[in-house]
């Protein structure tokens, strides 16, 4: 008697009723616990744009998603963007396509995009860009220490570069990189030589 009750009350409709009232709860958590291994980069509501007059940043070297480690500094007297993102940020997504258009715009121009990765599994950033084909190369900042030096909290975020390799420009949030205003910033940043 004690195992028939016993057996009627863990009865597949009721073990199945359990786990449909905890399994939301279990998809919120692994939500929160991924946004916790991603760090405290979260994805922006609205842009923040700002020129900026500041101290350097401090260079970096990282692995490209290609193979090679790719150091800022190679890029010395080139205007540079420096573009932090994650495959898991929806206007990431939008921006980068943005950003191979303003790369084959500025194509004969002292200028050059590096984007990077922020605290991601190589082989998710590979899946993102899977069949196409880019005009730079994609950096991978695994365990964040670029973007905590460079004190980027949201993502997307970007930090443009002048020639001596001098923040000029921060956006927090997604730009439309073909806006007149960010056009011109960026013009001005290339037509000026290096002091």
């Amino acid at each position: 008697m004690v195992f028939e009750t016993y057996s009627r009350a863990l009865s597949p409709p009721r073990r199945l009723r359990k786990w449909v009232k905890v399994l939301p709860l279990c998809a919120g958590l692994c939500a929160c616990v991924a946004q916790a291994i991603a760090g405290e980069a979260a994805p922006a509501l609205e842009t923040k744009f700002a020129v900026v007059e500041e101290a350097g940043k401090s260079l970096f070297s990282l692995p490209s998603l290609d193979g090679p480690v790719y150091g800022l500094a190679r890029h010395r007297g080139r205007v540079v963007l420096v573009h932090f993102f994650a495959t898991w940020c929806e206007p990431c997504r939008a921006e980068m396509a943005s950003l191979k258009q303003l790369q084959s715009r500025l194509e004969s121009e002292p200028f050059a995009i590096v984007p990077i990765s922020v605290a991601e599994a190589d082989g998710s950033v590979r899946r993102f860009f899977a069949g196409d084909s880019l005009p730079f190369a994609v950096l991978l900042d695994r365990d964040r220490a670029v973007a905590r030096a460079w004190n980027i909290h949201t993502l997307p975020s970007t930090v443009v570069l002048d020639r001596n390799l001098r923040p000029r420009l921060v956006a927090e949030g997604d730009v439309d990189w073909a806006r007149p205003d960010v056009m011109k910033v960026l013009a001005d940043l290339i037509g000026k030589v290096p002091g």
